[in-house]
């Protein structure tokens, strides 16, 4: 009798035992469950965030492209006809005071002319980045200020990446300018079969500490957005000899 009171007791002791263990058992699953689905839904944020930037973005470009069209095929052939018939009129009446006027036409398509250009780089489509690049670098330089592509791997970028790629050159461009006090810049691409690494520096005062910890700046901002949108990872810093840095490094899928 006393071995079967025993033995039940061992019985019940293993019964609870396996039930605790059950219980725990159920509720590290239930909570791995919960953890991957939480993970999921993270993943499903972040592409969804993504492909609203990206849509944002190119409709930002899209519209770019439309308003420079129209800038350059619309307001552009207006004011050139304009002039057309400004100058015959002189030539047939002879009105010296219209080479004012013809002064101010000239400037006024050349601003409209630099403004569609901006809107919708054709050189770009016509001849690609590096062309692109260098002939921006090319209408920035002065006597104060060098720019130089100092290496270029093609990194082969399709068109809407290129332009991306392109509008932050364009940033870090107008950062350098308008806020550093640059005297030289120096851009490169490098491919390995790994990544592509894009380097833009400058000697200018480099970036604010408060910016470069944050990196919330607009121009900043825009850099990074733009970065995410062609898959980079961007990194700003300051060189020790003073000035600005920014790395933008792309992975490459391995063949």
């Amino acid at each position: 009798m006393e071995g079967k009171v025993i033995l039940l007791v061992i019985i019940g002791t293993i019964g609870v035992m396996l039930m605790a263990f059950s219980v725990v058992f159920f509720v590290l699953l239930y909570r791995r469950k919960m953890l991957e689905n939480q993970l999921k839904m993270r993943e499903v944020e972040n592409k969804h965030q993504q492909e609203m930037l990206n849509a944002t973005l190119k409709s930002q470009e899209e519209e770019r492209n439309r308003l420079g069209t129209e800038l350059h095929d619309g307001v552009g052939a207006m004011l050139s006809s304009i002039k057309l018939n400004v100058q015959i009129a002189k030539r047939k009446d002879k009105v010296e005071s219209l080479d004012s006027v013809l002064g101010h036409l000239d400037e006024t398509i050349t601003q409209v002319r630099s403004i569609s250009h901006q809107m919708m780089p054709i050189i770009l489509k016509k001849y690609g980045l590096k062309h692109a690049v260098k002939d921006l670098f090319e209408k920035i330089s002065s006597e104060e200020l060098t720019a130089n592509i100092e290496h270029w791997d093609d990194p082969e970028l399709n068109e809407s990446d290129s332009l991306m790629l392109y509008r932050i050159v364009q940033e870090l461009v107008n950062n350098s300018i308008k806020h550093s006090g640059a005297s030289s810049i120096a851009f490169s691409i490098v491919k390995t079969k790994t990544e592509v690494s894009i380097e833009y520096s400058d000697d200018g005062s480099g970036y604010p500490p408060q910016i470069l910890k944050n990196s919330d700046g607009m121009g900043l901002l825009n850099i990074k957005n733009r970065s995410q949108a062609i898959h980079a990872v961007s990194t700003f810093s300051n060189k020790e000899e003073g000035g600005a840095k920014v790395n933008l490094v792309i992975a490459t899928p391995i063949d």
